[in-house]
């Protein structure tokens, strides 16, 4: 026997806008007041967990079995009981445009184990819907008056441990971005502060993305907030571990989910989030769902692929470079162009390089494995995460967490950071000319002038080795200004500094990929990009910068160097490089 319940919503909002909080299944039972769900890995079919919760006051277990869904069209959720009073729940919604708004169709199905259960179990049902659809009309009609949902599910608030907190950051942080954090920590609701991302808090309130980032992690240290380190799974975006230091990083990351091993070779891998101390604020962590849609937001759509079967997955319908992944790691290449066949059709077991598809076309997948699901997704990520790179290249977080440390031999891989190397010419003369002290005295004033220049640019001292300055920055541009600055302020620090006329500083800059890694206890880094900066270096003349040809287009382009500071172009050899290297010797103009 089975029983449907149905339910029609004619919204105000469009879909574009109620899909995000409607698809969002974690946010939907907290705001129904569902319980929290327990997991635990399993294998064999599609499902890849086992949930445990309280549903209508029984006990159940279930398969966790991936949703299927076509973004902003519609998303189906199936699940399989293990015991209990039903066999299976199948609830499925439907979105449909009607301008200015839209419609929203809820279909809830299931199968009672009994028929004795049937009438008890189908008002349980009817209350459960009437729950879903009291809180999309609740979300609709927010929506349609310009603000955000937000849920009323609220944990305490230590408001002793709050004060106390912010009064111990004021003055060391941006007062509008505190003022904004302690707003979030006394009225977000438990979803908002359960993981707090600082880009994307910055986004949402149109600050700097910087101060935010330096605000949390001084909340750290202040008893704010808790920082944790998570491995995020390449293909389905979503934390697969937690670690609450660097210590405890492995060499690799494994997605039950997605049934995948990945590297720790990419800046998105790893990704650093906040949530409140527990002495300032308790709240709901959940999980309360871990298969709706909203989940994953960058998968376009998503089926179950039958065993030694086949399932059609709707394809995109915005034209670009969009990717095809089954459990278990096939992957293909998806181009969606104008002109492309409407339908396409491919063995998952041998999945194309390249597959292309017309914009709204039908892409069929068979299968001759297990159940499993498969699913087509944006390669472009939303670069709103907080990733090693950015870090490393932070000296709020090199000063604050300088315990913060990869294991001994570990090594962590970023696409591109900039180094900078300075030397200060003539320094070993100027001690045995005016003495031990002065010239101490010299080289310690010059490196304050350059690391208060490089941290005005966004740059992080990485070390000093001897009277030479190694410093990152996640942007080479930002490198490139702070350096044109430190030889401006050189040419003042030359005429006011006692015996500063006897020396200059020489500096070189180079962008590249690069590996993080734990050397002489701190971060530092290791590979090519270390030695081309350093040989750029190497090849500058006292009072010069020198970086590559493609950098000094950019910059002059920009207006971040004046065409008068080129003092020349040529091609240098640099030792461990095939070729010449194009390099500009650049001069405070």
């Amino acid at each position: 026997m089975k029983i449907e319940v149905e339910r029609v919503i004619e919204g105000k909002s469009p879909v574009e806008a109620l899909w995000p909080y409607v698809a969002n299944t974690e946010r939907t039972n907290r705001a129904v007041g569902m319980a929290p769900v327990q997991y635990r890995p399993t294998s064999g079919g599609a499902a890849r967990f086992i949930g445990a919760t309280n549903l209508g006051g029984f006990d159940v277990e279930y398969d966790e079995r991936p949703a299927e869904w076509e973004e902003e069209r519609y998303f189906r959720i199936d699940r399989r009981m293990h015991a209990g009073p039903v066999a299976g729940i199948d609830m499925r919604f439907f979105f449909e445009p009607r301008p200015p708004g839209s419609t929203v169709c809820i279909r809830l199905a299931f199968e009672p184990r009994t028929a004795l259960l049937a009438p008890i179990l189908r008002l349980r049902a009817r209350q459960s819907i009437d729950q879903i659809v009291q809180e999309i009309e609740r979300i609709d009609h927010v929506l349609a008056r310009g603000q955000r949902p937000t849920l009323s599910t609220h944990g305490q608030v230590n408001e002793a441990a709050l004060t106390a907190a912010l009064r111990g950051l004021q003055g060391k942080v941006n007062a509008a971005v505190l003022e904004r954090l302690a707003r979030l920590l006394r009225e977000g609701d438990d979803l908002e502060v359960t993981r707090l991302r600082p880009y994307e808090l910055a986004d949402q309130w149109g600050e700097e993305r910087r101060p935010v980032l330096e605000a949390m992690l001084e909340g750290v240290k202040a008893g704010l907030f808790e920082l944790r380190w998570e491995l995020i799974c390449p293909s389905c975006r979503v934390a697969v571990e937690t670690i609450p230091t660097l210590q405890q990083l492995r060499d690799h990351g494994s997605c039950q989910l997605c049934e995948l091993d990945f590297g720790l070779d990419t800046d998105e891998a790893l990704e650093v989030s906040f949530s409140p101390a527990k002495a300032v604020r308790n709240f709901a962590p959940g999980p309360f769902c871990i298969a709706g849609p909203a989940l994953v937001p960058h998968v376009v759509s998503q089926a179950l692929l039958p065993p030694g079967g086949a399932a059609t997955l709707p394809g995109p319908r915005v034209p670009g470079r969009y990717r095809v992944f089954v459990r278990g790691g096939a992957r293909g290449q998806l181009l969606v162009e104008e002109g492309a066949p409407a339908e396409a059709t491919a063995d998952v077991s041998a999945l194309p390089e390249r597959l292309a598809l017309a914009p709204g076309g039908r892409l069929q997948l068979r299968n001759p494995w297990d159940e499993r699901h498969a699913k087509i997704e944006r390669t472009a990520w939303a670069h709103q995460a907080v990733t090693a790179r950015d870090l490393s290249t932070l000296a709020a977080f090199r000063r604050l967490f300088s315990s913060e440390l990869l294991r001994p031999g570990a090594s962590l891989r970023v696409a591109r950071v900039a180094l900078f190397f300075s030397d200060l010419t003539g320094s070993t003369q100027l001690y045995s000319t005016v003495g031990d002290a002065a010239a101490f005295r010299l080289v310690q004033d010059h490196f304050d002038l350059i690391f208060r220049l490089v941290e005005g640019h966004h740059g992080a001292l990485v070390k000093t080795i001897g009277d030479a300055v190694m410093a990152a920055f996640a942007d080479e541009l930002d490198a490139v200004a702070a350096s044109m600055a430190i030889l401006a302020a050189f040419e003042g620090f030359r005429r006011e500094h006692p015996n500063g006329a006897r020396t200059h500083v020489k500096l070189g800059v180079f962008a590249g990929p690069c590996y993080v890694v734990t050397a002489n206890g701190i971060l530092d880094y290791f590979g090519q990009t270390v030695n081309i900066a350093a040989r750029l270096q190497g090849q500058a003349e006292s009072g010069e910068l020198v970086i590559s040809g493609e950098l000094a287009d950019e910059a002059l382009a920009r207006g971040l160097v004046a065409k008068g500071a080129v003092r020349g172009r040529q091609e240098v050899r640099l030792k461990g490089v095939d070729g010449g290297v194009p390099i500009v010797r650049l001069v405070s103009a």
